[in-house]
Order: C-alpha cells, then structure tokens, then sequence
C-alpha cells in the first residue's frame, strides 16, 4: 500500500511477524490480518516524501513545534452559525410575508381579514412558535462550539523542540510531564481494511510511540488521516523541522506559488483574523487576473479562453462576508484558539526557552550516517524507502 508513496524500484514484501515481541525499526513494514503498518522511526531518517498537514499544527516558531490543539474548520463553524441566524430571521420575518402574499394572490371569500390582519396572526405564530425553537437550535449549535473549545483546553499538544532535540507530552489527566530524545521516537503510518454493508473501506492512521521508562510504559499518540499521503506528509513536515529547521509552508501553496508573499502574522498556523486577512489577499490577487487582456474585445477574450469582465470581479466575496456578519466567524476562531489552549507546566515553559547555538544537541553520528545512505539509495539509486532502510542497515 505505501509502496506508491514511497516510489522507485518494487520490492518483495516482508514476511509479516509478530510485531508485539519485536522492537521496531525504521523501514520495516508488518502486517497483521488487514492491517499494514509501516515504521518511519526510531532514528528519523530521510523519508523523500513531501511534507502536508499544516492543520495539525497550533504553534510553530524557532525552537518548538506543537502537534495538535489547532482550530481549524471553527471558522467554517463560524459561517454555518451565521447561516442558522439567517434561517431563523428569514423565517420569522418571511412566513408573514409569505402569507400576506399569498392572500394577496388567492383570496378565501370565508376568511374574511384583511392583509394586514392576515400578516399580523401570522408573525404572532412564527414568533410564539419560531422564536424559541429558533433560539434552541442556534443555542444548541454555540454550545457544541463551546463545549469544543473548553474540552481542547484540557488537551496539551505535543512540543517538539529543534535545539534540544527532544520530544515533550504531558498528560491531560495526570499533567506529568514526559520528556524523551527525538531520535528514540517511534513513528509508524497504517492502515486498516474493513468491510461494511456499504462496500470495503480503508482508515488511515499517523502514529507515535514515547518510551515513559520511570513507569515502564509508552505513551501512545494516535491522529486519523485522509489517505497514507496525508500521514507520511504530517511526518515528513515534522521530521524537517526537527533535522533542518524547515518550517511548514504558506497556508494555500498556490498563492505562493503565484507570487503571493505572507507577512509573519499571516502566516501563523491557527485560524483566527489573520485568516480573513489571507483570504482577502487571495481573492484580491484572483481578482486582478480579471485583468488580463484587458485590451480584447468580448469577442476575442472568448475566443482566447479568458473570462468575462466584470465591474467588480470581487462583489460576490464581500456579499458572502457580509452574509457571515464579517469577522464574526474569525472572531469565533481567535477566541477559540485563546480559550483552548491549556497553559504548560513551569517545567514545560523552562524547557521551552530557546538555547544559545553553542548549546544546541546536534544530531547523533548514527543518524547522520544514515541519512546519507539513505537518500543515497533513494535519490541516486531509485530504492524504496523500505529497501533503502534496510540497505543502510535499519532493519
């Protein structure tokens, strides 16, 4: 199943084994009944893959990265809360509307009131009626967001800090924390076939395994994916980081690769009002293309494949927002990201504070030699990642 993703030559598949009485290594593949996984680490070494998954990520700067506690979709949470306001406004105010012309065009000889009557019985029902089932069903939906944002505050992320080189969980229910050595980390993607009435299905999964030895136990970190792309790229995104400082990519790679160049504010990995402002320049710079060929006729912009002029090509953007009250949704989505971030213990902050370069942990000889065999046999020999591990002596 990954052999897609991780290109070049095809190999023979590895004879599955139990994975419960094994250490794992990097580039070992074992199955199990449906499921297939594959071992990235320990030892994070060169994977070629490109690296995803900017959502899973709340915090990023020089010296740590954070894995989960991000808000993202609240701003899509946002819009559909404003879509609920306007049904209940539209349906307060249009039912009597909608019987004020309906009596208009079809009058009853046997009811004999008048439009204006007519209008007035029926906002009296929709609002006897429609006001409190209304307000149930947006309070409803405010509270799940609530409720999301305080049960995300209780969540700590995982920290994982370049200068040290080491990996920090702390637990949500306990708050122990639990600091291990980056290149101990033990990471894996696999998937899972089932079978329902609705036909065969595939879950994706991201993995990591943190050796807690005072309690002689591991701590698991699990996170469902899309597809084995969307795993092996969150990996790949956080193992540069960690080994070449390469922070994740502009929120639309396609704006920047048009171009398009984001402030540091704008580039934080959270949505909140930065995010309008993103959107905003995104649609500026689409709208500008409205340009192009300006000096065709409408005959010949047809004939070229460019699209129609418009004497606002951005109008209906702004109705849109304004249809979502404006910044209200990334107002939403600020808060959010405010209120659902627990606060580190002290040990945590300290750990945090950034080193000076002398003092940095450089990478170990075995992982430097490693990485060199392997994007050796990858690069210049055309060998998957599983057989480029092996050949550098992994597994």
């Amino acid at each position: 199943m990954f052999k897609q993703w991780f290109k070049r030559k095809a190999t023979t598949d590895e004879p599955p084994f139990d994975r419960d009485n094994q250490s794992p290594r990097a580039g070992e593949i074992r199955t199990q009944g449906s499921s297939e996984t594959l071992f990235l680490a320990p030892l994070p070494v060169y994977t070629g893959q490109v690296p995803i998954g900017r959502q899973n990520f709340s915090q990023m700067n020089e010296v740590y990265l954070e894995l989960g506690g991000s808000n993202r979709g609240m701003v899509e949470e946002g819009k559909w809360l404003a879509a609920l306001v306007w049904m209940f406004i539209g349906f307060i105010v249009g039912l009597p509307l909608i019987v004020g012309v309906f009596f208009t065009l079809f009058p009853n000889p046997d009811f004999e009131q008048d439009i204006a009557t007519s209008m007035k019985l029926a906002l009296q029902a929709s609002a006897y009626y429609g006001v409190p089932g209304g307000v149930l069903m947006v309070g409803i939906f405010i509270q799940g967001m609530v409720s999301d944002v305080y049960k995300q505050a209780k969540t700590y992320p995982v920290r994982f800090n370049r200068q040290r080189r080491e990996v920090c969980y702390v637990d949500s229910t306990t708050h122990r924390v639990l600091i291990v050595p980056w290149e101990r980390v033990v990471a894996w993607v696999s998937n899972n076939q089932s079978v329902t009435p609705y036909g065969a299905t595939r879950q994706y999964c991201f993995g990591m395994g943190l050796e807690d030895e005072a309690q002689d136990r591991v701590q698991f970190v699990l996170i469902p994916q899309f597809s084995d792309a969307h795993a092996l790229g969150l990996w790949t995104a956080i193992r540069n980081y960690m080994e070449e400082g390469v922070l994740v990519d502009a929120p639309d790679p396609w704006l920047s690769a048009l171009g398009v160049v984001f402030t540091e504010d704008e580039l934080k990995p959270y949505e909140g009002l930065h995010t309008f402002e993103i959107e905003r320049l995104g649609a500026r710079f689409m709208g500008r293309l409205d340009d192009a060929g300006g000096h065709l006729s409408a005959e010949e912009r047809e004939r070229y494949g460019y699209s129609k002029r418009t004497p606002w090509p951005l109008r209906w953007w702004y109705v849109r927002r304004v249809l979502s009250f404006w910044k209200m949704p990334y107002l939403l989505a600020e808060w959010g990201h405010r209120k659902g971030r627990p606060t580190f213990p002290d040990q945590v902050q300290r750990w945090s504070e950034p080193l000076p370069p002398e003092q940095w942990v450089p990478p170990s000889p075995a992982l430097q030699k490693a990485n060199q065999q392997v994007r050796f046999a990858m690069d210049k020999q055309g060998a998957a990642f599983s057989a480029a591990c092996k050949e550098a002596g992994l597994h």
